[in-house]
């Protein structure tokens, strides 16, 4: 499995397409938060990924693999931009990157190493878990995404994937709007092609299932229309009567 870790829509389409030519099994993730998800379910072979993200940079990405226990199966590729430093550089293969490659890529060169590297033997090591649930909230109550578990005690559901999958991308976003882009990407696991039903199925799929506990999740994610979606952390409702009591 190669992971393509880049939050440029262009770049991922060329290495897929170099990818699918060859026949290698891969995925796509746009942000460092899609890729965290993505440890989740699967370990990649190979790992190509680009310097810098709007929430955050390969080191985190490179972080991401040493904690999980798996670094010494996995190989890593930084595409860097032409103005890194030859101590930037330095810096990320100490970190555990295997190769560096700055602007402009060579994809033939790129596709060399990661030919090798997936054919390269690698160490056995012990099976190693995903890392144990993380403290998160949604509409209020407690969510845990290794689970899938909305609520507390009697007035706890188990979600969907897709729905866990779209809760926990909310609640990483919270306070800033997410693209339709980021959530099909990170949620679909598919580019975004301007066709916003499936979304829309998805958050009411997940309303019904937070009413089974007593929550309107429409009440806690504004739709942007044909931008995404805002999940503020507060019912909108909330909001609304704060902004009409507001002071002229």
């Amino acid at each position: 499995m190669i992971a393509i870790v880049s939050d440029s829509t262009p770049e991922r389409i060329a290495f897929v397409s170099l990818c699918e030519s060859r026949g290698w099994v891969y995925i796509e993730c746009s942000s460092v938060h899609a890729f965290k998800q993505f440890l989740r379910r699967t370990r990649p072979t190979v790992i190509l990924t680009r310097d810098q993200f709007t929430d955050g940079f390969s080191d985190h990405i490179i972080a991401a693999v040493n904690s999980g226990g798996f670094a010494s199966t996995t190989k890593t590729i930084v595409l860097a931009g032409a103005g890194m430093t030859p101590a930037a550089e330095a810096r990320q293969i100490a970190l555990g990157a295997d190769c560096v490659q700055r602007d402009p890529v060579r994809s033939e060169v790129v596709v060399a190493y990661i030919a090798k590297y997936l054919g390269s033997p690698r160490q056995t090591t012990s099976s190693v878990g995903p890392p144990g649930p993380t403290e998160l909230e949604f509409a209020g109550v407690p969510f845990d995404p290794i689970e899938r578990n909305l609520g507390l005690g009697q007035q706890k559901i188990t979600l969907t994937p897709r729905e866990a999958a779209l809760v926990d991308v909310l609640i990483h976003h919270q306070g800033r709007l997410v693209s339709y882009e980021t959530l099909f990407s990170e949620v679909l696991e598919r580019r975004f092609n301007a066709d916003t039903s499936n979304m829309r199925v998805l958050l009411g799929k997940l309303n019904t299932s937070t009413q089974l506990i007593g929550i309107d999740a429409r009440d806690w994610v504004q739709v942007v229309p044909k931008t995404g979606y805002l999940y503020h952390g507060t019912p909108l409702s909330t909001i609304v009567v704060r902004a009409k009591n507001a002071p002229a």
